[in-house]
């Protein structure tokens, strides 16, 4: 869904849409997706809740800004799905759980451009934290349609293969630990026991109720994780994990509607 330009790219969008996009960008104006059918699982108990994007052209938007240009250069914009509204957040809630004790646990690689944008703030910081990054790197393997949906197939959200991320991610401390294969199976191989920062963009409901599971039984107090695509119906199947875990521990999670993505707080008056 990225460009090189500080331009976003809305699900729903055309062709068309995209191109004047990229010539509205420089003056942080931009063509927002048309009403359509938003594809969701049946049997959602609160559908009019999905409505169509709102207009937030004329707020204040700090990701155009030069001082985020390292959010778009190629190496990570090439190699993900998140626009430059989702990887700001991202790096801005890394940053905050700089001082919390813990490894980063992410499930979802993808290309590796939203790891690039965490192991940025780690290295900027100096921090030794490492990070644990899980994917198939061979898009969707396994697909419950009674709880995902039938609109997702298999091997679909194909990104880059284990060798391309690795090179993407690859440094001299060796700070990134890939793990291919499905989750929860690979959960096992996360050999940390506390962690202080959390991605889970996995889209599926089964692997997004295990990671999110692991994490929070491993969550430092004041850590934070930051859920992908929360909002968006066609992964509402993530949502309800999601959902089902946070309820069962007391946990709040709150929407960014912008972005369509979540977070968690662990205050230590909720933390195990």
């Amino acid at each position: 869904m990225n460009s090189g330009t500080a331009t976003t790219s809305h699900p729903g969008t055309t062709w068309a849409d995209r191109i004047v996009n990229r010539l509205l960008g420089p003056f942080g104006r931009q063509v927002l997706p048309r009403p359509q059918n938003q594809t969701i699982p049946p049997g959602i108990p609160d559908q009019e809740l999905y409505g169509i994007p709102e207009d937030f052209n004329r707020l204040y938007q700090p990701w155009l800004g030069p001082e985020n240009a390292s959010l778009l250069r190629p190496e990570v914009t090439a190699n993900t799905l998140l626009d430059p509204r989702k990887l700001y957040f991202l790096r801005q809630m890394a940053r905050t759980s700089l001082p919390v004790p813990g490894d980063i646990f992410e499930a979802g690689a993808g290309s590796g451009g939203s790891t690039r944008v965490i192991l940025d703030v780690l290295q900027k910081a100096g921090s030794n934290k490492r990070i644990w990054s899980l994917d198939t790197f061979e898009g969707y393997k396994k697909i419950d349609p009674a709880k995902d949906g039938d609109h997702l197939k298999l091997e679909g959200c194909r990104c880059a293969s284990l060798a391309d991320v690795t090179r993407l991610l690859s440094t001299p401390d060796q700070q990134v630990v890939l793990i291919p294969g499905l989750i929860p199976g690979t959960l096992s191989q996360v050999q940390s026991p506390l962690l202080s920062f959390a991605h889970i963009d996995v889209n599926l409901h089964e692997p997004t109720l295990a990671a999110t599971e692991f994490v929070l039984e491993r969550l430092s107090p004041w850590g934070i994780v930051v859920f992908d695509d929360y909002a968006w119906p066609a992964t509402y199947g993530a949502r309800t994990a999601i959902d089902e875990v946070c309820r069962n521990r007391g946990l709040d999670v709150t929407v960014v509607p912008h972005t369509t993505q979540a977070f968690l707080i662990n205050s230590p008056s909720k933390a195990r």
